[in-house]
């Protein structure tokens, strides 16, 4: 049965987050899920900004965890560190946005992708475009959920989600959603919304778990010919205990 550490970068949930994602992640796979807090960086992951600052606790926890586990997903929907991520090791890496938008269009000829804020939809149309499909793109709803606000109870969240969803499909020709927020994915309300709109609404907790499950089992990682193995030796001061000097 292999491992995944599910790889939280930041800082922003508190215990009963962690444990309560942990257990759920655990439901729903047959592999032993571990819930990894990175344990520095921003409290959420809103802005570019967020999200460059938290990819040194993605790398650092990578380096730290690896030769503990079968397979690493990345916490958070920006896929923050991945591609810098994949350099370090060996162990296969998920991002959750580039294993929802791929299964999307498997199942759709165009999708929506439901963000949390303004600000971050031109976050979330580059993070498409950089996966190279932004031709299939429908739209980019907005549903004003901030990260640290997100109640997982909350009915009115499903029913905005549900609301800007039967838009995306009637005004933007999306075939399916993607929620562009793991905090939204861990409502666990997929079928929910599935039902009431009418088309698939991704996972993409499910999905990234399930990705990592499959290639962890076959022994499937990333090309070196894309992610050439970054030089440690140089990687001191992000991975060690001091920065490098000239005289290193």
């Amino acid at each position: 049965m292999p491992s995944i550490a599910y790889l939280v970068p930041g800082v922003g949930l508190d215990d009963e987050e962690l444990d309560r994602r942990e257990a759920i992640a655990n439901d729903l796979v047959t592999d032993d899920v571990r819930v990894i807090e990175a344990g520095e960086g921003p409290l959420s992951i809103e802005s570019t900004v967020e999200e460059e600052w938290s990819t040194v606790g993605v790398m650092k926890s990578v380096a730290e965890h690896e030769a503990d586990v079968d397979a690493f997903v990345i916490g958070c929907f920006g896929d923050p560190g991945l591609a810098a991520a994949r350099e370090l090791t060996d162990t296969p890496i998920v991002g959750p946005a580039a294993a929802s938008f791929h299964t999307a269009v498997q199942l759709a000829d165009r999708f929506s992708c439901l963000t949390i804020l303004e600000s971050t939809k031109p976050f979330t149309r580059r993070l498409v475009h950089e996966y190279g499909l932004g031709d299939r793109l429908a739209s980019v709803p907005v549903v004003e959920a901030p990260v640290l606000d997100i109640d997982h109870g909350s009915d009115a969240i499903v029913q905005d989600m549900i609301d800007a969803g039967r838009d995306a499909v009637a005004d933007d020709g999306a075939e399916a959603l993607v929620p562009g927020c793991m905090s939204l994915s861990f409502m666990q309300v997929h079928d929910e919304i599935a039902d009431a709109v009418g088309v698939p609404f991704i996972d993409p907790v499910t999905v990234s778990l399930e990705t990592a499950s499959t290639w962890a089992r076959h022994g499937m990682t990333h090309s070196r010919e894309t992610y050439p193995s970054a030089d440690r030796s140089k990687l001191d001061g992000l991975l060690g205990s001091g920065p490098l000097t000239a005289d290193d």
